[in-house]
């Protein structure tokens, strides 16, 4: 099924801080922008027995009225296939994320504080079985990390071997390594290239109302160079358990060795382990690199939906701590989303709320300040949301939100008002033209 959207928008977005470089006040000169946008897009699924795909994209082109910024064309595509040769033998995969991050996660989301990010996944499963209970999986993968305007782009290769035990056509036992061998552009990191092995066993439950993966081992990462980190934890859990039709709680916790690139392409599917967008870095060019980072992660959510009313409510809490640089941090935060239907009309609110504490060893970081203490901050996002159904193609929506973060580091606090008015225009209810940065 294929859907796709033409709409244009306005967003009014008094901006009360940001850095010098992109010529608006900190904390002492807002500015006001409207801004003209034109997105197209489209959503695909195909479901047979040889080829399951899903693919989202969309291209935007944004004009700024008052030239604060200069105008800006981008895209945004989320897609996954896996193409059946062999029936339960011989697959092929591809996964791709293409869209634009953050440079900073200390400075306001503006477009010079935005880059394209692709990242891709390919190759094959085979699975050989042994008898009705017992099989072997092989296969293997090669992807790319590229990130427009950095030194951080990557190839990778990655090979990984499962015995599998089921238990019952709904639970399945396994024991796993995977390996995975990083070449870093040439002097662009500290080490040209990395090894890095996994061991876990692998617990599986997927039944109509519950969902269990349970991974548990160890990780060791060779850093060619330099000497190998050995016997780094791994565990992870997902659970998903249906009290009834509507409403579902779920629980997720990591304990990890990560980069940027493990945690976005696992959110392409659906994936066994919890996800992140990667570790935020304050210093250097980019929000995403190629460091290497452990991440414990704990997350649980409440859903509930009866198709006419429904919420969600999401608490998290993270600790990062990266190989080789001095910006770990412990981060928590929570979200709340509210929705409600009736015939054409649908109102959405949600509020967010982040709180990041940065630990750095060195006393004389930038992420202290001139009394000893680390930097905090702290974000606040509100927004609310109403669309009238025109027809079966047109839809109008109205929105408007609030930015806010509060830090204890000098100049950084910013204030950001929005408003938006869009037209959309879709020839299916699976796509929904939305601006996607």
């Amino acid at each position: 099924m294929c859907a796709a959207t033409l709409g244009w928008a306005f967003a009014a977005a008094p901006i009360h801080a940001g850095q010098s470089d992109f010529g608006i006040g900190v904390e002492t000169n807002p500015e006001k922008e409207w801004t003209r946008s034109m997105m197209a897009g489209l959503f695909y699924r195909e479901n047979t027995a040889d080829v399951t795909a899903r693919v989202l994209a969309q291209v935007e082109r944004r004009h700024f009225v008052n030239q604060t910024f200069d105008d800006d064309t981008t895209g945004y595509l989320d897609g996954a296939a896996v193409w059946t040769l062999l029936p339960r033998r011989f697959t092929w995969t591809v996964e791709d994320v293409f869209r634009q991050v953050q440079v900073s996660i200390t400075a306001p989301d503006t477009p010079a504080n935005r880059s394209d990010s692709n990242s891709l996944s390919t190759g094959p499963d085979l699975t050989f079985p042994f008898s009705s209970t017992n099989s072997a999986v092989i296969g293997g993968r090669y992807g790319r990390f590229d990130i427009e305007n950095s030194n951080t782009d990557n190839r990778r290769y990655t090979g990984f071997a499962r015995g599998v035990h089921a238990i019952s056509p709904q639970t399945k036992l396994s024991l796993n390594y995977e390996a995975v061998r990083v070449h870093f552009e040439p002097e662009a990191q500290v080490f040209s290239k990395i090894l890095r092995e996994d061991w876990f066993g692998r617990f599986e439950n997927n039944s109509v109302t519950n969902i269990t993966t349970i991974d548990f081992g160890t990780s060791r990462v060779t850093r060619y160079g330099a000497p190998a980190l050995d016997d780094r934890r791994l565990g992870r859990l997902t659970l998903a358990e249906a009290f009834t039709p509507q409403s579902t709680l779920r629980l997720a916790f990591s304990d990890q060795v990560s980069d940027t690139y493990t945690d976005q392409i696992s959110g392409v599917t659906s994936p066994t382990a919890p996800t992140d967008g990667g570790a935020v870095i304050v210093q250097g060019a980019d929000f995403v690199n190629g460091e290497l980072y452990h991440s414990k992660r704990g997350d649980v959510a409440y859903v509930n939906n009866d198709g006419h009313f429904g919420y969600t409510l999401l608490a998290y809490g993270r600790r990062v701590d990266f190989e080789t640089l001095d910006q770990d941090y412990d981060e928590k935060g929570g979200r709340f989303v509210w929705s409600w239907f009736s015939g054409p009309l649908r109102f959405n609110a949600s509020a967010e709320y982040a709180k990041r504490i940065f630990n750095p060893v060195d006393p004389n970081s930038p992420l202290k300040d001139k009394d000893g203490n680390n930097r905090q901050d702290t974000d606040r996002n509100y927004s609310a949301a109403l669309t009238y159904k025109l027809n079966g193609n047109v839809t109008v929506t109205m929105e408007g939100g609030r930015v806010q973060r509060e830090s204890n580091a000098p100049s950084v606090s910013f204030l950001d008002r929005r408003v938006m008015l869009l037209l959309g225009y879709s020839t299916g209810a699976l796509y929904e033209s939305r601006p996607r940065r």
